[in-house]
């Protein structure tokens, strides 16, 4: 496959990948003076985080999640929505695109190490995350349809294909 071809995949993959991540952010997202968690989101995933404290099989990870996460639930669940908010608008528009990368790449480990013992699935979810973070990372895959490229004053041939 040409690499501009395989450029174009990147990006497309990137821009509903970005999507994705933003929608989720959104529908959990209150604007208080600044965005911050909703009510309900929060309750839905107190009670979550409470049982995988529970649940977990690693020892480390339980005393983490219940000595620091847990009565620190709010602010944890903030700090994630809003990156996960920065990393969906970034990955959607190719704008810094490998700090996107990375904070996708940094909350598929998270939940990974939180969820890895329930099963496949959710398993599956977390490295497929992890490794569309760590492909935009790589590629610096913002320079082919999105604003990376005009950042890094680079002169495509076609901005749209």
């Amino acid at each position: 496959m040409p690499p501009k071809q395989t450029e174009r995949g990147i990006a497309l993959l990137r821009i509903i990948f970005g999507f994705w991540m933003f929608r989720s952010a959104m529908t959990h997202l209150v604007w208080t003076p600044w965005p911050w968690v909703s009510m309900g989101w929060m309750q839905s995933m107190t009670p979550q985080l409470a049982q995988y404290s529970l649940d977990h099989p690693s020892l480390w990870v339980r005393a983490f999640l219940q000595q620091t996460i847990l009565p620190h639930a709010e602010s944890f669940l903030g700090i994630t929505l809003i990156l996960q908010l920065i990393a969906g608008i970034s990955l959607t528009f190719g704008l810094m695109t490998v700090l996107g990368g990375m904070l996708t790449l940094l909350m598929a480990l998270l939940s990974g190490i939180l969820t890895y013992h329930q099963g496949d699935v959710i398993l599956g979810y977390s490295i497929f995350q992890g490794a569309g973070g760590l492909v935009f990372f790589v590629t610096r895959s913002g320079r082919r349809w999105g604003f990376d490229t005009f950042l890094a004053g680079i002169k495509s041939e076609s901005i749209f294909w």
